[in-house]
C-alpha cells in the first residue's frame, strides 16, 4: 500500500483544536483539512485544556503567542462545535492511565522534552496508543507510521520529530501532501 492509498491517522493537540473554532495563525488550513478529511483523534486530557483554551480567551487570559479575545456568543458556540464534533468527528484514543507504568512514561517522555504532562500524553498516546502499529508500505520492505500530529505548538512539533513521529505544525503552512 502506498502513502497515497493509506489511511491516515490524524492526532490533533489542544493547540489544534483551539484553531478549529478560533481564528488565529494557522486556522484556516486547519479549518479546511478538517472538513475535508477524516480520522481525527485526540485524548480526553486534549479536549479539556482545548476547553480550558477556549475560556482563558473568552475571559482575556489569552496565551503569550496569540492576542485573541473572544466573545461571550463565541466562546459558547466554539464549546458547543468542540464537543459535537469530538463526538462525531473526533475519536479519543486514550491510554489506560490506571497502568501503572503509563505515568512514568509520560513523566519521563515530558522531562526529556520539557513539555507539559498533557503534550507528553499526546506523544506516549501516538507510540503506544489503539493505533501505534498502522503503517503503510511506502517501498518494498519499507514501512512508515501513518500516524500523523497536527499542532500549532512548536516545542510540541519538535519534540514529536525527535520521537520519529511525523507533524504538521499548521501555523507554518498548509497541510502536507502526505498528511492526506
Amino acid at each position: 500500500m502506498s502513502a497515497s492509498e493509506a489511511i491516515k491517522i490524524k492526532y490533533l493537540d489542544a493547540s489544534a483544536l483551539v484553531k478549529l473554532y478560533v481564528n488565529e495563525s494557522g486556522s484556516k488550513g486547519l479549518q479546511e483539512f478538517f472538513y475535508s478529511d477524516t480520522n481525527f483523534y485526540t485524548t480526553w486530557l486534549c479536549l479539556a485544556e482545548a476547553v480550558g483554551c477556549l475560556k482563558s480567551k473568552w475571559v482575556g487570559r489569552q496565551s503569550k503567542n496569540d492576542g485573541t479575545r473572544i466573545k461571550t456568543e463565541e466562546y459558547f458556540k466554539a464549546t458547543r462545535e468542540l464537543i459535537i464534533n469530538w463526538r462525531f468527528r473526533i475519536e479519543s484514543d486514550d491510554l489506560e492511565l490506571i497502568d501503572p507504568s503509563i505515568p512514568f512514561k509520560v513523566e519521563e517522555m515530558a522531562k526529556k522534552h520539557s513539555l507539559d504532562y498533557s503534550d507528553a500524553l499526546q506523544l506516549i498516546t501516538i507510540k503506544m496508543g489503539k493505533y501505534s502499529n498502522v503503517a503503510y508500505k511506502s517501498a518494498p520492505n519499507v514501512y512508515e507510521s501513518a500516524l500523523i500530529l497536527i499542532t500549532g505548538d512548536t516545542g510540541l512539533a519538535s519534540a514529536a520529530e525527535s520521537e520519529g513521529i511525523r507533524v504538521w505544525n499548521c501555523t507554518i503552512g498548509p497541510a502536507p501532501a502526505w498528511a492526506y
